[in-house]
């Protein structure tokens, strides 16, 4: 019974390490109007190097109902919403274009010493943050427009894209 009980201690501390280092693996999230909860990208590691079949997991950060649950998304809303598809990889990165919005590439690779994704931003390299989504107040499913949020490789400079449906 003692034993037991340390097993599951030990397994209990293991998974409070695996859930700190998850979550220090975000790449960006698409925050939008309709309330204050977040779609999560983080990086998939495999042995500590890019999962090429899976590079990026994607969740819900619930901040409304039920503050810091988390949940994975359903079928629909991977196909038809936040997933994304794997357009070509390396060892080191893998080129993804998200279901919503298919006309920017967005790569994921090493930028120093963390993963992180590259996008252009108003035709400037950054390090995609954010993805802000307005819906119409009137019908949450149409998009009003998208802005991309992220940081200049060149300079440091905050960029932000609005781009209109």
């Amino acid at each position: 019974m003692i034993q037991t009980i340390r097993i599951l201690i030990v397994l209990a501390i293991l998974a409070t390490f695996s859930l700190a280092s998850w979550a220090n693996q975000r790449l960006f999230h698409i925050s939008r109007s309709a309330n204050r909860n977040i779609v999560c990208y983080d990086v998939c590691l495999t042995d500590g190097q890019l999962n090429l079949d899976t590079p990026i997991h994607v969740y819900w950060h619930n901040n409304e109902d039920h503050p810091g649950m988390e949940e994975e998304l359903s079928l629909i809303q991977r196909k038809l919403a936040y997933g994304y598809k794997v357009i070509s990889t390396n060892r080191n990165e893998a080129q993804v274009q998200l279901t919503a919005y298919k006309h920017r590439l967005i790569t994921v690779c090493h930028h120093e010493n963390q993963w992180k994704c590259k996008v252009s931003i108003n035709d400037t390299e950054c390090l995609l943050t954010e993805i802000y989504v307005k819906a119409n107040p009137h019908n949450p499913l149409k998009v009003e427009y998208v802005e991309l949020r992220g940081m200049s490789l060149a300079d440091g400079s905050i960029l932000v894209e609005q781009i209109h449906s």
